[in-house]
């Protein structure tokens, strides 16, 4: 039994640096990767365009360092553990939003603001992160909504709402298969916490993802 524990404890490890490498690094990489190539297209005709798409990429490559360590720190983002999940989802959607094919993308934050325990402030950062990557890869949205609230019964939520293209929720499980951890690791990541994850879209009508988690236990971000 003492074997079985600690085989599930490995495991279940394994499976959370891998929704944090998914949600983290593959994300930013890809969001590198589409401004170096929107730099190599303007390279000729726009090259004051190319040189600030490269300059943004130095700097998100900078963070995805500090990513990186924070990975090997407990996984904490550094400005999420320094100013709160506020802070940090404002500043991932403007650099999601700086590529040059993304949407637009508007952050707001509803109601009195208060910190949340740092590990779940870090699931909601990332499972935004993961919802986000989708609106802008495969929604083909113009613009993207993401609100930050805090509710009456001790609950905090973001919801993310695009005007893509939508799709039929029913093909859900197929489509999560196809885009390897996507949605499915977001829903597991928040059920670690007794979260929850809706999504609401059609084909043609746009899509909303409300990712909410339960937050009695409230200590200032970067605490344990």
């Amino acid at each position: 039994m003492a074997r079985q524990q600690r085989e599930a404890g490995r495991l279940a490890e394994r499976a959370r640096i891998a929704r944090d490498l998914h949600d983290t690094l593959a994300q930013e990489l890809s969001g590198s990767r589409m401004l170096l190539q929107a730099a190599d297209r303007d390279w000729d005709r726009r090259p004051d365009i190319a040189r600030r798409q490269v300059r943004a990429v130095t700097e998100a490559l900078g963070e995805h360092l500090a990513q990186t360590r924070g990975i090997i720190d407990d996984l904490t983002p550094p400005l999420l553990a320094r100013d709160g999940l506020e802070a940090a989802l404002r500043d991932l959607c403007a650099r999601t939003g700086a590529a040059a094919e993304a949407p637009k993308i508007t952050f707001c934050a509803e109601h009195e603001p208060c910190s949340l325990r740092t590990d779940q402030a870090v699931a909601l950062l990332r499972v935004t992160q993961s919802v986000l990557a989708n609106a802008c890869e495969h929604a083909r949205a113009r613009h993207v909504r993401v609100t930050l609230a805090y509710g009456d019964e001790a609950t905090a939520a973001v919801e993310v709402l695009d005007d893509g293209v939508g799709f039929d929720t029913t093909a859900l499980r197929a489509a999560g298969a196809g885009r390897g951890f996507g949605l499915a690791a977001a829903r597991d990541r928040l059920d670690a916490f007794g979260g929850t994850l809706r999504i609401h879209s059609a084909p043609g009508h746009g899509t909303r993802v409300r990712a909410a988690l339960r937050a009695e236990d409230r200590v200032p971000a970067g605490t344990r």
